[in-house]
């Protein structure tokens, strides 16, 4: 199985050899390009030199003068007399040089690091006064070398100008691993040395040639472009020409400029046919113009970033080509209309399904245009190729596309796609509008069956799994699991699936083949179906690497397993190391997800190396074998603006922040607006900031793609203002921090509390001296106070001792009264114990007299009398009761006697049973002292309610206590 296995890899590699020798390509669709016109850098419209500074701020000559962009802000800055800028250098001490009409000189930061124009042309003599314009300028040895088509102009800082003045006109110069070659019209190509010019061997082929540009070629070869006569190898001997693949590519081609890219190929800039891209074999690689998106097809500069983007100098604006980046556009420029639905490479011819129609062109050639394929005007859902057809499925039913033109198959209605029929090679499925069809198919014939019927659904997305079975996902409703006959004539059964049977949910639910098997996206988590179970299980595998929320819309495979997909968050690959484990990349494709078509998203892997993503504006192309590049960027505060008053006004700018010290600001300049930016120039509206003001914020801020923050009423005190980008790829640059102090309000000031500690002394002295003159005459009349309040002070403390002894008997009365109430409280509890001891010995009496009563023996009925005699001897009287009633009284308020003056019917027993009652007592404890039954209390109860005239809904207990 093993050896079929690699017999098949070998077979698809020999298959895929001829396309991927076909489609390795510089670009395969059109670069992006960023066009900035005019009226948005506010300058003049042509440019004619870039460059950057250390800090990735890019400086521009310009017709208006000198172009800066931070990537986020454009400023111009005029030179003297407002001549037109032809030449720029950012020199190494921080000064950026310019070359102009009749001038050059340089721009410097003052001291609030806005750039200030200086000129070197006006220290010189007046006979080398007179020269046209500063076309390059150079740095070799520590000199900054000025060149004119009439004089070389020599400059280090802080000495004066040297003239190298030739005998011949020159032509444009050019600089080549520090070594400077110049064309002196009439005698040829000159190098530089010791301020002298000296012709090169073989120089005088370019005497009557204009050049271009100078470039290395290799360790020993200078590769030379001339502007209309060719290009030519120099090898420091003997000239010749450069083998072009194809001279009808380079044909009557004006260069203006030429520069050698970081990956090795050479970009032309044209006077009539805008961008082209040659590698060192002389192929052409791109060619965009106009009609591809440029501004204009004339381009006097060229200049590659930091970031490897291309800036190109127009002559009516400015272009970004983004030569880095892996991704491609295949859109309008190139003939295409509508949006990206489905795509089909055949040997090379590529065909593009968009809602428009199917449309058709070659990748052979790097001048890629695309037309629409006759009678296929409509929406296309998807391509196939097979066995010698190209099918395609359209919302006006199946086509077949047949020299040239597209057919219709069938009147059946839309289309959604084709799919073989496993162990039978001569019948096809049909997903349609309203079911599934069944469509013969040989290399020579193509034909429709006849539609199948049991299954009415819209059938969109259509697999066959290895048992043969035909699974169709309905984004919005479930999975049909469809059976057929052995003779595939009929649909035998169909089974229906969705959030009952372990899915998430009914809606959303994808299918995809992934590795030979099919695997279910839903709306979160991706499953797999369990024949044994019936049911759907959760992938592990495939769903740890995704979000738990995260819905996967569309997958696609490439032939070594790696896997593109599209979700509702990102765009990504995910990829297998030599031990299987899987990794997500998602951080290149992060800027792709709002471009992408998303009604039907689409995903084709044209081979190994190229892979297109539907789009809303055509197909967007990625050239996998192409890695980008993160390079740091940076980020930088831009701008320094007071707005406390009513107009703002600039602290800092430019150069000046670079330092990363700030101000020393006074108190009444404590609130700052702070612009910043960063030197990353793709898509530079999508770069997100993050800013932090130490000392103020609590910390970083939440991303934002404003580039400025504005503080208002700051306090005194030293603080950090640091910023940070992040880039479309997610990339984060180093902070910036910018340091900065706010001196107090004056009051507030050092020299304030000195001042405050100065004149607090003085007040100070003023009061110890006014309090003692005070005091003095005070003292006299106090002793005579004293004396007389003394004989008053005696009087009172004996009307307080008086009062006091007064107090102290009234609180030992009150004592003794709380004391004799105690006592009483105790000699009523204790009565009330003598009347529980009676009622004791009257029961034990009875008892006594009963045995008595029942005849025991005659001595012990003598003691029993005797024991009798003793009981009644010590049974209280009702002297006892007439004392418990007078503690009582005296505890109670009265209580007896203002019962009986209130109720005067009551009787000596019913007064007892109140004090009872009174006491809350228990009605069993109430009966022991009445010498009644519990029953006998109750009755007593209720004659003493019948007395007291209570209401039912009154309690006896509760008015006793309340009475």
């Amino acid at each position: 199985m093993k050896g079929v296995f690699f017999v098949l890899l070998l077979l698809l590699a020999g298959l895929l050899a001829p396309i991927q020798g076909t489609t390795q390509h510089y670009f395969f669709g059109n670069p992006v390009i960023r066009n900035f016109k005019p009226e948005e850098f506010k300058g003049g419209i042509q440019s004619w030199g870039m460059v950057q500074d250390p800090e990735e701020v890019l400086y521009i000559a310009n017709n208006f003068g000198l172009l800066e962009f931070d990537g986020a802000t454009w400023n111009l800055y005029p030179v003297k007399g407002g001549t037109k800028v032809r030449s720029v250098f950012a020199g190494k001490d921080g000064r950026i040089y310019v070359g102009s009409q009749a001038d050059f000189g340089y721009f410097k930061p003052d001291v609030r690091g806005v750039l200030q124009y200086f000129s070197l042309a006006d220290s010189l003599p007046a006979k080398y006064r007179n020269f046209d314009e500063v076309w390059r300028i150079y740095e070799q040895g520590g000199r900054i070398y000025f060149l004119t088509f009439k004089n070389i102009y020599s400059y280090e800082p802080g000495k004066a100008v040297k003239v190298v003045a030739p005998a011949n006109p020159l032509e444009f110069s050019f600089q080549v691993n520090k070594d400077i070659y110049t064309l002196v019209w009439g005698k040829g190509l000159s190098i530089l040395e010791h301020h002298q010019l000296k012709l090169l061997p073989a120089g005088e082929f370019f005497a009557d040639k204009q050049i271009a540009s100078v470039l290395p070629f290799d360790r020993n070869r200078l590769i030379i472009f001339t502007i209309q006569h060719g290009i030519y190898l120099y090898d420091g001997q003997r000239v010749t020409p450069f083998p072009l693949a194809s001279e009808n590519e380079f044909s009557n081609i004006l260069i203006n400029q030429a520069i050698l890219l970081k990956d090795g190929a050479f970009a032309m800039g044209t006077q009539n046919k805008g961008l082209l891209l040659m590698d060192s074999q002389g192929n052409l690689l791109l060619n965009t113009s106009v009609q591809n998106g440029l501004l204009d097809n004339t381009i006097h500069t060229l200049y590659q970033d930091n970031q490897e983007n291309l800036w190109l100098g127009l002559n009516n604006g400015l272009s970004m080509v983004e030569l880095s980046s892996p991704f491609s556009r295949l859109d309008g420029t190139m003939g295409l209309s509508g949006t990206g639905y489905a795509a089909l490479l055949k040997g090379n011819d590529l065909y593009l399904g968009t809602n428009s129609g199917l449309f058709v062109g070659s990748i052979s050639s790097q001048r890629k245009q695309f037309a629409l394929v006759p009678n296929s005007r409509g929406q296309v859902y998807h391509l196939n190729y097979l066995q010698n057809h190209l099918l395609m499925a359209h919302h006006n039913g199946p086509f077949v596309v047949k020299d040239g033109k597209a057919n219709l198959i069938h009147s059946m209605g839309g289309a959604w796609d084709f799919v073989p029929v496993p162990k039978h090679p001569n019948r096809l499925i049909l997903g349609g509008y309203s079911g599934i069809s069944l469509l013969s198919i040989s290399e020579t014939d193509l034909g429709f069956v006849k539609k199948l019927e049991g299954l009415d659904e819209s059938s969109r997305v259509l697999e066959f799994d290895k048992d043969g079975e035909l699974w169709m996902a309905h984004g919005y409703k479930g999975l049909f699991r469809i059976t057929f006959d052995q003779t595939l004539d009929k649909i035998a059964s169909v089974r229906f699936y969705n959030s009952r049977h372990g899915l998430p949910s009914d809606q959303l639910i994808n299918m995809e083949k992934i590795r030979n098997e099919i695997i279910f996206p839903a709306l979160y988590g991706v499953y797999r179906f369990d024949k044994a179970k019936d049911r759907f299980v959760l992938d592990k595998t495939f769903s740890d690497l995704f979000e738990p929320t995260e819905h996967i819309i569309e997958m696609e495979e490439d032939v070594q397993g790696n896997i593109y997909f599209i979700s509702n968050q990102r765009v990504g690959r995910i990829t297998y190391d030599k031990f299987g484990k899987p990794t997500l990349e998602d951080k290149l494709f992060k800027h792709l997800r709002e471009q992408l078509n998303d009604d039907l998203s689409y995903i084709h892997v044209l081979d190994i190396n190229n892979v297109l993503f539907g789009a809303k504006e055509g197909f967007i192309h990625y050239n996998a074998a192409k890695t980008k590049k993160m390079v740091p960027f940076h980020t930088h505060v831009t701008k320094v603006v007071n707005i406390s008053g009513e107009a703002d006004s600039l602290l800092l700018s430019g150069s000046g922040l670079h330092g990363g010290q700030g101000p020393e600001l006074p108190y009444a300049l404590n609130s700052l607006r702070f612009v910043y930016a960063s030197s990353f120039y793709e898509k530079p509206e999508k770069t997100q900031y993050q800013y932090f003001l130490e000392n103020f914020d609590t910390g970083w801020s939440e991303w934002t793609t404003r580039t400025e923050k504005e503080y208002t009423n700051l306090p005194e005190g030293q603080y950090t203002f640091q910023v940070r980008a992040r880039n479309i790829y997610g990339t984060v640059s180093q902070a910036k921090s910018l340091t900065f102090l706010v001196n107090p309000p004056f009051y507030r000031s050092r020299w304030a509390y000195l001042f405050y500690a100065v004149c607090g002394l003085l007040l100070l002295g003023a009061g110890f001296y006014e309090i003692n003159k005070r005091f003095t005459k005070e003292k006299r009349r106090l002793i005579l106070d004293k004396e007389r309040k003394l004989g008053q002070k005696e009087l009172e403390i004996r009307e307080i001792t008086n009062q006091s002894e007064q107090e102290i008997d009234r609180l030992r009365n009150e004592k003794f009264q709380a004391e004799l109430d105690h006592k009483n409280r105790e000699l009523t509890y204790s009565t009330i114990h003598l009347i529980n001891k009676n009622e004791l010995l009257n029961s034990v009496k009875l008892e006594l007299q009963d045995m008595l009563k029942n005849g025991s023996p005659t001595a012990q009925q003598d003691e029993m009398k005797k024991i009798i005699r003793n009981i009644d001897h010590n049974i209280t009287s009702e002297v006892d009761w007439k004392q418990f009633e007078f503690h009582f009284n005296h505890v109670h308020g009265d209580f007896i006697h203002r019962l009986q003056e209130k109720f005067p019917s009551l009787t000596p027993q019913e007064i007892k049973l109140s004090t009872y009652l009174r006491l809350n007592l228990t009605t069993k404890d109430i009966a022991q002292l009445l010498n009644i039954s519990v029953r006998g209390v109750e009755i007593s109860r209720y004659r003493l309610r019948k007395r007291l005239n209570l209401d039912r809904s009154e309690n006896l207990s509760d008015f006793m206590l309340k009475f």
